[in-house]
């Protein structure tokens, strides 16, 4: 069993690395392909593709830990 307010703080940093991720590596991962002649069109296209799906992935599980986090905060229980 976990607190109330320590399970809020686990779920806040969750988010905060899922942001993190999301505004670090896939930004950087998109803009970056361009750049990337070694690689042919289809390569990059199928990254891009990957990394597309992968984002939009992250910008739901982002949206669950917030309905988690509302949740919580709202529920009259101390301990989850």
């Amino acid at each position: 069993m976990i607190k109330k307010k320590r399970f809020i703080e686990m779920l806040n940093n969750a988010l905060d690395t899922e942001e993190d991720v999301a505004r670090h590596f896939y930004t950087y991962t998109a803009t970056s392909l361009k750049y990337y002649k070694w690689l042919d069109e289809e390569k990059r296209d199928k990254l891009s593709a990957i990394t597309t799906k992968l984002s939009s992935d992250c910008q739901r599980h982002k949206s669950m830990v917030e309905k988690l986090i509302q949740y919580v905060q709202e529920s009259d229980k101390n301990v989850f």
